[in-house]
């Protein structure tokens, strides 16, 4: 974790001058607590034993993330390294993990556009009122509706992650707030220090009960003055349901 914190903070040190958008890696900034029933898609995706994304159950056997979460440079990280929380609101506590059977990255992945990925379980989640999933979106969310997005990634960009899943609201706003940085977005903003940050990359955007958009990438800094990006679910659903046997 220690390892992943050093190199995203040496990224943004690099392009917080420039305007460009970075990936987010590792917590909700202005956000509040989760209670363990309240937000039971949530995932936390870990790599070699280290926490390293969010994501949500989308079938029995079916996690979607980001693909940056499960790629490095040219190459797909390999699946057995991969394990999957669930269950619990937090990240020591009260949750199982489930092994990785297979990862499926977007195969036109590249700077910032289809960051979006599928995770294939080995066994089916056991559902209840700890474990369940959410509906994918199948329309566009209209302008200035309220979305709901949760992670366990930093409180601010020079703040530790959150041990425990941290929940708030923001608003969909114009394409143009994103910086027309790529083609499938949903754009996300709010007035004040909130949005996502480190961590929270491949986490959930959910509108009316269902999941609308995945954490992707941040401007300049954690709950800055930028909207932020998130991959629009609707304009990935035929590719998401290549997965949904």
């Amino acid at each position: 974790m220690v390892r992943c914190s050093v190199v995203v903070a040496l990224v943004l040190v690099a392009l917080v001058g420039t305007g460009l958008s970075v990936p987010i890696w590792n917590r909700i900034v202005g956000g509040q607590y989760a209670e363990d029933t309240q937000i039971p898609y949530q995932i936390a995706l870990f790599y070699n034993g280290d926490f390293r994304c969010g994501g949500s159950i989308i079938g029995d056997r079916l996690v979607l993330t980001a693909a940056h979460c499960v790629v490095s440079g040219d190459t797909v990280l390999d699946a057995k390294r991969f394990a999957v929380h669930a269950g619990s609101a937090h990240l020591l506590s009260g949750a199982s993990l489930f092994e990785v059977e297979a990862v499926h990255a977007h195969e036109f992945y590249g700077t910032l556009q289809n960051d979006i990925a599928v995770l294939e379980m080995k066994e089916k989640f056991p559902f209840s009122k700890y474990i369940q999933p959410i509906e994918l979106m199948d329309e566009e969310v209209p302008l200035g509706s309220e979305v709901v997005i949760s992670g366990y990634g930093r409180v601010g960009s020079k703040e530790p992650p959150s041990p425990d899943l941290l929940y708030t609201s923001m608003f969909v706003v114009d394409d143009e707030n994103c910086h027309g940085v790529s083609f499938g977005l949903l754009c996300i903003d709010k007035e004040g220090s909130y949005g996502a940050c480190n961590g929270d990359s491949g986490g959930p955007a959910v509108y009316d009960g269902k999941l609308v958009g995945v954490a992707n990438f941040i401007i300049d800094y954690c709950g800055g003055d930028y909207a932020d990006g998130y991959a629009k679910v609707s304009y990935y659903l035929d590719w998401i349901r290549k997965f949904m046997k």
